[in-house]
């Protein structure tokens, strides 16, 4: 009789567990975290316009082309800081590619692979981000699941080189302090 009450016993602590769904623990009695919502990171929080002043070593004010951030696919944000007036300096493009609830760090990583792989004239960059390369006129970064691009400058100089190294430097300290590192996969 025993062995049938513990069976008996054994049989309902294991629907009652069953009955729970998965979700809150014993008998659903303790709250099921809330996932963390991905902060959205537009090209302005990264690299403010005095950012990009400074930058550029004040040769003019930069200012958003027409007050826009355009959104691409939902995942991508860009815009361009221009002189003002316009005609000053050259341009200082940002795009941003984030993951997002339905876009995963993994797909933003391909993408961002897939494209270096493709630019044979590639020079690395160590020190910035997870990956970082220059493939004049622009900076390319991978870092915590996003990727960031930032053109600015021309002629493929030093100078211009010290510019998108700069600029990327300050977009990816911004980055970090608005994204949490992401966790490494299991068996990694």
């Amino acid at each position: 009789m025993k062995k049938i009450i513990f069976v008996l016993s054994c049989l309902l602590v294991t629907i009652g567990l069953c009955a729970c769904g998965g979700g809150g623990g014993l008998f659903g009695l303790a709250p099921t975290p809330e996932p963390t919502p991905v902060p959205e990171i537009d090209p302005v929080s990264i690299l403010s316009p005095d950012e990009v002043y400074e930058a550029l070593n004040y040769e003019y004010v930069p200012v958003i082309d027409g007050g826009l951030i355009y959104h691409d696919d939902g995942y991508k944000h860009y815009m361009t800081y221009v002189s003002d007036p316009k005609g000053q300096g050259d341009s200082v493009r940002i795009e941003v590619a984030q993951y997002t609830d339905t876009v995963t760090p993994e797909t933003i990583w391909y993408s961002f692979d897939e494209a270096m792989q493709k630019r044979s004239d590639r020079e690395s960059v160590e020190g910035i981000g997870e990956v970082a390369y220059i493939a004049f006129p622009s900076i390319h970064v991978y870092d915590r699941g996003c990727g960031i691009t930032i053109s600015a400058g021309s002629g493929d100089s030093e100078e211009q080189r010290q510019l998108l190294v700069n600029l990327a430097q300050r977009a990816v300290t911004n980055l970090e302090a608005q994204i949490s590192p992401l966790p490494v996969p299991e068996g990694n």
